[in-house]
């Protein structure tokens, strides 16, 4: 599979401490990567140099074939690269359908027509209520951001994120602080995404990752440690070792019947 993203010895150093030490990462066009490791291997640190967050102190990023090392978010989100946060970032005062309207109006070029309300653009409107009707929010549309659940928060910000047509999309550590249904249903929800959407995610819940998950990439201490096919990491004695100390190590990367 041709990749759409690329990284050739990606580092990122603070002072003395190097956080991200020479990574060479590739992500298939259409594939579903996950991108895990113990606390401090350098897992937000990676992502955030992906996404441009950071700079990189070397290495390079390719998207598409291209270097987009050099470029900030905003560029890098420009040609199709967009992530999302551990903590949401919406209108908590406007309505569901507003927020996606926003994402809809910039894409069509119109986001700059703010004298009118974002729901009075027809073709704007039939669009985010399809993006709502794919995020399981389309019975929400009415209702201000500020009464959704944290579940639900997150899910319209994939309804944000859909509407922008990325090629990729980043999620960082998108279960964290869900319950077991909310979890469930935003497992489901990525399992509907379309097929040709890249995602790379960074998640600590690896029953999600071993369920969402088409290859694994394991970090510790800033390298790469692994890679490959949730299977293969599984049964990989280095990955388990790095994850000893962590609570129930066995129960999370095997069970009876010798996977999950």
């Amino acid at each position: 599979m041709t990749a759409l993203l690329q990284l050739r010895g990606l580092t990122r150093s603070y002072g003395s401490l190097t956080a991200v030490d020479n990574v060479d990462l590739e992500v298939a066009a259409g594939e579903r990567h996950a991108l895990i490791g113990p606390n401090g291997a350098g897992k937000s640190t990676l992502f955030a140099t992906v996404a441009g967050t950071l700079r990189a102190s070397g290495g390079n990023v390719l998207f598409s074939g291209l270097d987009v090392t050099s470029l900030s978010e905003p560029e890098r989100a420009r040609r199709g690269m967009l992530r999302t946060f551990q903590h949401s970032s919406l209108f908590l005062g406007c309505t569901v359908l507003d927020n996606v309207a926003l994402a809809v109006q910039r894409v069509q070029g119109v986001a700059h027509r703010f004298h009118r309300a974002a729901h009075r653009f027809t073709r704007t409107d039939d669009e985010v209520r399809r993006h709502l009707d794919a995020v399981g929010l389309a019975g929400r549309a009415g209702d201000k951001v500020a009464t959704l659940s944290h579940g639900e928060r997150r899910q319209l910000e994939v309804a944000m994120v859909l509407a922008a047509e990325p090629a990729l999309v980043m999620f960082d550590e998108p279960t964290a602080g869900m319950s077991a249904a909310e979890t469930e249903r935003f497992a489901e929800l990525i399992e509907r995404l379309p097929r040709d959407l890249t995602l790379l995610i960074v998640e600590h819940d690896l029953e999600v990752v071993f369920r969402l998950a088409d290859r694994v990439t394991v970090l510790h201490l800033g390298r790469v440690l692994a890679s490959g096919t949730p299977e293969e990491i599984r049964a990989d004695a280095d990955v388990q070792r790095a994850y000893l100390g962590a609570a129930r190590t066995d129960e999370l990367f095997t069970d009876s019947g010798g996977s999950r």
